[in-house]
C-alpha cells in the first residue's frame, strides 16, 4: 500500500490575536531569496512588541490540513479523512520607533 499526503492549507495563529490561513504548500525558501522580503504568497507582520507577553514572546501555532489518498494492490484505493498536524513556536518581537528631529 502507498499513502500520499498533500498539504491543503496551513492556519497560523501568531499569538497576537490574529489568524492567517494560507492555501496549498506555500513557496519553498531558496538561498537566493531575500530573507527580509515579504512572503510571496502568505505572511504576517506583528504590529507590536512581544515584551508584555508571557516569557516575552508570542506563542504561535501552525496547523496544516492534509488530504490523504491511498493505493493498494489490484488498483484498490481511496481517500482518508483529512489529517491535521500542529506545531508550536515562540517568537520574540522587538518594536523599533524612529524620531525625526530634523524639523522638516
Amino acid at each position: 500500500m502507498t499513502a500520499t499526503a498533500t498539504p491543503v492549507s496551513v492556519t497560523w495563529r501568531p499569538g497576537d490575536g490574529s489568524t492567517v490561513t494560507c492555501r496549498g504548500a506555500g513557496t519553498p525558501y531558496s538561498s537566493a531569496d531575500d530573507p527580509w522580503a515579504a512572503s510571496p504568497d502568505c505572511g504576517h507582520t506583528y504590529a507590536s512588541s512581544s515584551a508584555g507577553q508571557p516569557g516575552g514572546a508570542f506563542t504561535a501555532t501552525a496547523t496544516i490540513t492534509w488530504d490523504v489518498t491511498w493505493r493498494g494492490p489490484g488498483g484498490a484505493g481511496g481517500a482518508l479523512a483529512p489529517l491535521f498536524t500542529t506545531a508550536v513556536a515562540a517568537f520574540r518581537v522587538a518594536d523599533s520607533q524612529a524620531l525625526d528631529t530634523s524639523g522638516a
